[in-house]
């Protein structure tokens, strides 16, 4: 065998054995930073999960009322608190708003073709 090709040999087997020691050690760091991330990943849907509880109970009907009358102040509506969209130019006190509540009212309360008498207001 020539020196050259021997020389060339070794320097394939040198390549070889540190190709293969850096292929050994970054599997094992790779094989550490994939456990790392599966840890922050099981953390993150346990925090998923916490928040969607967290998110069930806030949005109960119970709560949010409790919350509404304690934190807020605020009270189930009265009855005298709602009022028809005809009455509310009057009641904000907009001008003409009389005038266009009594047009409303003839206009509802006129007789129209094949409407039952228990139909109309």
């Amino acid at each position: 065998m020539s020196k050259p090709a021997w020389i060339f040999g070794l320097i394939v087997v040198a390549v070889l054995i540190a190709g293969l020691y850096r292929a050994k050690y970054g599997a094992r760091d790779a094989a550490g930073d994939i456990a790392q991330i599966e840890a922050e990943i099981e953390a993150a849907q346990q925090r998923v999960l916490m928040l969607e509880a967290e998110v069930s109970h806030l949005s109960r009907r119970e709560w949010i009322e409790e919350y509404a009358r304690n934190e807020l102040g605020m009270a189930p509506p009265r009855a005298d608190q709602f009022i028809r969209p005809s009455d509310l130019d009057r009641r904000i006190g907009l001008p003409g708003a009389e005038t266009r509540a009594e047009t409303d009212l003839s206009a509802m309360t006129q007789d129209t073709p094949g409407t039952p008498p228990e139909a109309r207001p």
